[in-house]
């Protein structure tokens, strides 16, 4: 009976949004600690359910599947701070667009040099060059240059997690934490987990990583296959 429940993607999309939440709740009653956000506890909570359980990845990803289909609407809910912020914005479009190609292709030179240097592993150092965009448009990338995709998934959650965690510590002692540097530098090297965090530091915060993080994987989906 059990063996044939843990073979339902229900079953695992039931634990997914079950580790999720013990995962925010823990990060709640850590006064929102910035090194423990939901997404690494919930990761980890699921990772040692499916160790235990003996699960195959393969069983858990189709109901990884169901919550990949709500992603899109979701994405789109990023629009409402975008439009309270939109005219601001557009002021700024020249200043924010060359920090997000400088800042995001800083990333990848440094990222890329290091593995290389480090590792000398050409299927690691290119799956590395993905490592600041979303999950699906890393794993996308990474399929085109001849990566490893399921790497690319973990560099770039374990990206925004550090990015989540020291970008608005870092800009604040360098007392450069405006709201638009701060979302702009959470959406350029920490993605989604960064935009959560911006989120919980306020709407403008929000605006900025938001629209940093859709122009940042947009530049890496175009250009990131071609240099690779």
């Amino acid at each position: 009976m059990l063996s044939h429940l843990l073979q339902q993607p229900t079953t695992w999309l039931t634990l997914t949004l079950g580790a999720y939440l013990l995962g925010l709740k823990i990060y709640q009653g850590l006064n929102q600690a910035s090194w423990l956000p939901p997404v690494l506890s919930g990761f980890l909570i699921v990772t040692f359910l499916l160790w235990v359980t003996e699960t195959p990845y393969s069983t858990y990803e189709q109901g990884g599947q169901l919550l990949s289909f709500f992603l899109g609407p979701v994405v789109v809910g990023l629009a409402v701070p975008l439009f309270h912020h939109f005219h601001q914005m557009k002021k700024q479009a020249l200043i924010i667009l060359a920090a997000i190609v400088l800042g995001s292709f800083t990333t990848i030179a440094v990222a890329v040099a290091l593995t290389h240097y480090w590792i000398g592993i050409d299927a690691i150092t290119t799956t590395m060059a993905s490592k600041s965009v979303t999950t699906p448009v890393a794993v996308a990338i990474t399929e085109q240059t001849q990566g490893i995709p399921a790497l690319a998934a973990a560099f770039v959650m374990i990206t925004g997690i550090i990015g989540a965690a020291i970008i608005p510590l870092l800009l604040k002692g360098l007392k450069l934490d405006s709201p638009q540097t701060t979302g702009v530098a959470l959406g350029v090297c920490a993605h989604a987990v960064g935009t959560s965090r911006a989120i919980e530091l306020g709407q403008e915060y929000a605006a900025y990583s938001a629209m940093a993080m859709t122009l940042t994987a947009s530049l890496h989906a175009i250009v990131l296959p071609w240099l690779l």
